[in-house]
């Protein structure tokens, strides 16, 4: 591979956008999302949004943990630079060729493992041949080399299909009443381990696959699912711009801790749905918390927003400016998100605002 040839870019941080308008327009229009109409409605627009899903998908799969090397994987010129920084290391100059070429392998296994699970990636494509490549960009802090991973959407569909598939094996002889039995007595279970990253998945196909994609009709399993699958989007989406919080609201602010504890559990697996979907336990660590998938979703939502207006503005305001705002919305999430309303409060708080906003208006 030429990979002189990529042209590496972030996915589009309103890939989520043009998925909810294209799928639930009447939602997109009430969030008034058409009103960033200019930012995703380009020709790269679909493999900006498939990537995104494909990633949900992995993430929610974890096919890049359990077999990364059947992602099919192309990383010659970076396990060249890795076997010469190890070759020149005194500490390692007692191994063989081979175990070289083994201790490589593991750090390039490890190094999929890590750039998916922290966002470490850009993608590179062909709007017209619909070519699409993940290049992982992995970050170390022993052996430092610029030499990417390249993983191409083909290879990454067909390892999320066959895991898909085998989860689904289990129901190929199951009729309707054992079918719907299975997900009215196991729902937070089936949700997970199938329902999810299968829908997940056909969203993957509708905007990545070239030939016979599925129609927007074959995709969605329920329109009910909406919730479920912004969830998804919003928490996959914050995995992958991480760093950003990082950068622009500090380690130690409650929006990085809530940012954290999400990414963490989505990425290691530590979470489980629960009272038939309708709650979310995160685990990381030593914190455990369990809320409502609305809850959750707001948050992401709030700090999703909070976050793209602080980037969008950085070129036209002082630093200090930017600084005071960011300041500024740490409050209001601390506000909101420090225990001092519930989810059942706030909406409360927000329809009451409403009333008033319009008593004031008729004034």
């Amino acid at each position: 591979m030429d990979t002189s040839k990529l042209r590496p870019v972030r996915i589009s941080p309103y890939a989520r956008e043009k998925i909810i308008s294209d799928f639930f327009p009447d939602i997109a229009e009430d969030m008034e999302l058409y009103e960033n109409q200019e930012y995703f409605n380009f020709q790269s627009s679909p493999l900006h949004a498939g990537a995104l899903c494909l990633y949900a998908t992995t993430l929610i799969t974890k096919v890049h943990e359990s077999s990364p090397l059947e992602l099919e994987p192309y990383y010659k010129e970076r396990e060249q630079g890795l076997k010469s920084l190890i070759q020149q290391n005194p500490k390692f100059s007692h191994l063989t060729s081979e175990e070289v070429s083994n201790f490589v392998k593991n750090l390039i296994i490890k190094d999929i493992r890590n750039s998916f699970a922290h966002g470490n990636f850009e993608i590179s494509y062909d709007i017209y041949t619909k070519k699409l490549y993940f290049v992982l960009h992995p970050q170390r802090k022993d052996f430092i080399c610029q030499e990417p991973i390249i993983i191409s959407k083909n290879s990454l569909l067909k390892a999320n299909k066959k895991f898909v598939n085998q989860l689904g094996s289990k129901y190929l002889f199951f009729n309707d009443k054992m079918l719907q039995n299975e997900i009215n007595n196991n729902l937070n279970n089936s949700l997970k381990k199938f329902m999810w990253p299968t829908q997940m998945l056909k969203l993957s196909e509708y905007y990545l696959e070239s030939n016979k994609a599925p129609t927007k009709a074959q995709v969605l399993f329920d329109e009910k699912l909406y919730y479920l699958i912004d969830y998804a989007l919003l928490s996959t989406k914050i995995t992958y711009e991480q760093d950003d919080y990082y950068n622009i609201f500090g380690k130690n602010s409650n929006i990085f801790d809530t940012i954290s504890l999400v990414r963490n559990s989505l990425a290691h697996d530590n979470y489980e749905f629960l009272n038939n979907a309708k709650q979310v336990n995160y685990q990381d660590k030593n914190r455990s918390i369990t809320e409502t998938i609305g809850e959750s979703a707001i948050k992401l939502l709030i700090v999703d927003s909070q976050k793209q207006i602080l980037k969008n503005i950085t070129n036209d305001y002082s630093i200090e400016s930017v600084s005071h705002l960011a300041d500024k919305f740490k409050d209001i999430f601390d506000f909101f998100f420090g225990g001092r309303y519930t989810i059942e409060q706030l909406v409360s708080v927000f329809n009451n605002q409403e009333d008033t906003d319009s008593e004031s208006s008729k004034g």
